[in-house]
């Protein structure tokens, strides 16, 4: 089995990398909220050409992160969203923190 090493990084750094993505499929979920706001993980899927799964997952994660905001949030209770569709918009403030920390740690801000 390989071994990774994994560098050791600041909490916000790992996060900044994380909210940015790892990978095209998060950007390109990003790109697609901040052109199409409130828009629902369908149109996200239709939009982007990805799967519903995949898309599905990024948007999780990217709530969970604080850079997407569900519209209803995931904490009103189910009874009360029931047949409501969760929008979803990114959070400006937050992604453009993320990605000054990011900046940062590659040596492109200061």
């Amino acid at each position: 089995m390989p071994w990774y090493a994994e560098p050791l990084l600041p909490p916000d750094v790992e996060r900044a990398i994380n909210v940015l993505g790892a990978n095209a499929a998060r950007v390109a979920v990003l790109g697609y909220i901040g052109e199409h706001p409130h828009s629902t993980v369908r149109e996200i899927a239709d939009g982007t050409e990805l799967a519903l799964g995949t898309v599905k997952n990024h948007v999780a994660a990217l709530v969970a992160l604080g850079a997407l905001e569900a519209d209803p949030a995931p904490t009103v209770p189910y009874a009360l969203r029931r047949g409501m569709r969760t929008r979803y918009v990114v959070q400006q403030q937050q992604l453009a923190d993320q990605y000054r920390k990011l900046g940062r740690l590659l040596g492109l801000q200061s």
